[in-house]
């Protein structure tokens, strides 16, 4: 064992005489611990928040579609290749609607898929496609929420207007409308079942004024909806490409700022602690003055004068950080049972531990306990035995 490194660890493990000092490295081991295991703690339960909201609000709407600019697909045509992020592309034809019943009306959104499967919200219907949305008769499934509001049920009338699509009459320019019946609906609490309804892809590129085998682009499912960002990189540049973050984009950058900053606030936690182990290390260098001296006249040289210290004060926050990463991980895995013996509300926080993020916390921790130790360190390499022994 190097000398320097037996001599910090003898220092770190006795009981020194300077019982403020040995109260300061406490206090730093202990804020160290804190710290640390809060930043876990808080960090990981911002993540299974963010994965929670991600898996329920993502999951209903579409992750990405992507069409030509230059013109339509042709269900003929061979579909491009998709990168392999992407679990699932369908066709789509998809318009803002108008939807008016006897009983009032509402904006919506119009998807024209080509089968039940095509649709998360449609996955629980059991009946065939070719029954529930036929080629040619204008039928529609429609969100339980929203068949409420109109006051619609299966078999109802509702007239659809397309606003985006007019066409001149002798009255003036009217948006394209057409009745549909309800032939299903769907049950949902996600919020894109208070607008979305489904219809055949050809009976809403009629309307849109395309021909039964014409459709406007490729609606995709991302295994990660994250990855939305990478997607331009394998479409030509005269392609459209539409995502959820122009419905979601702002929810969720607010969620990823405010893990951001409680991660910044509570590693406030860790920087306070660190600060101490600045204060430990000067009192000790002063303690131990004379032993230093001594040290250095029996032929120790500055430079492992340094290590001591550098060592020592590194002990204290290697040792803090370990304990806090422990608890912190073991806290995060039992924080359902932990939330049921403080709280009797049925308060569920969901949880998510990145290995990346652990490892990134544990780093910062030590870098700040190693930076801690320079200036004492310094201090300490500072000392001449003559002038520290003149009055021994």
């Amino acid at each position: 064992m190097k000398i320097s490194f037996y001599i910090a660890l003898r220092y770190w493990r006795s009981k020194s005489a300077d019982r403020f000092g040995r109260l300061v490295t406490n206090l730093a081991s202990v804020g160290i611990v804190l710290g640390v295991m809060a930043l876990i703690i808080v960090l990981s339960v911002m993540n299974g928040l963010e994965r929670q909201q991600k898996q329920q609000v993502l999951s209903t709407i579409p992750h990405g579609i992507v069409s030509n600019s230059q013109g339509h697909f042709n269900l003929q045509d061979t579909a491009p290749d998709f990168p392999p992020f992407v679990q699932k592309a369908v066709p789509i034809n998809t318009t803002n609607v108008i939807l008016q019943s006897a009983h009032g009306v509402s904006a919506g959104q119009v998807i024209g898929v080509k089968d039940v499967s095509d649709d998360p919200l449609l996955n629980h219907l059991s009946d065939e496609f070719s029954q529930l949305l036929p080629n040619g008769e204008f039928k529609l499934i429609i969100g339980s929420s929203l068949a409420d509001k109109l006051q619609l049920n299966i078999g109802d009338k509702v007239r659809m207007m397309i606003t985006e699509n007019s066409q001149y009459t002798p009255f003036g320019r009217v948006p394209t409308q057409r009745l549909f019946t309800i032939s299903g609906l769907y049950y949902s609490s996600a919020e894109a079942a208070s607008y979305a309804v489904f219809a055949n892809l050809a009976d809403i590129g009629r309307l849109m004024r395309l021909s039964a085998e014409q459709f406007q682009g490729y609606r995709l499912f991302l295994a990660d909806p994250f990855q939305i960002t990478e997607l331009s990189r394998f479409f030509p540049s005269d392609w459209k490409i539409q995502d959820w973050r122009s419905q979601k984009g702002e929810f969720f950058q607010a969620v990823r700022m405010e893990k951001n900053m409680m991660g910044l606030l509570i590693s406030l936690i860790v920087v306070v602690a660190v600060s101490n182990i600045i204060t430990s290390l000067s009192l000790m260098v002063v303690d131990k003055q004379g032993e230093i001296a001594i040290l250095q006249t029996q032929g120790l040289q500055k430079k492992q004068v340094r290590r001591i210290f550098i060592f020592q004060g590194f002990l204290v926050g290697a040792v803090g950080t370990f304990i806090g990463t422990i608890l912190g991980i073991l806290v995060t895995l039992n924080l359902a049972q932990i939330m049921d013996w403080i709280s009797t509300n049925n308060v569920f926080l969901p949880t998510y531990i990145e290995s990346g993020q652990i490892v990134l916390i544990v780093a910062f921790s030590l870098l700040l306990a190693l930076l801690s130790t320079i200036y004492p360190a310094y201090r300490a390499a500072k000392v001449e035995p003559a002038e520290a022994l003149r009055y021994e």
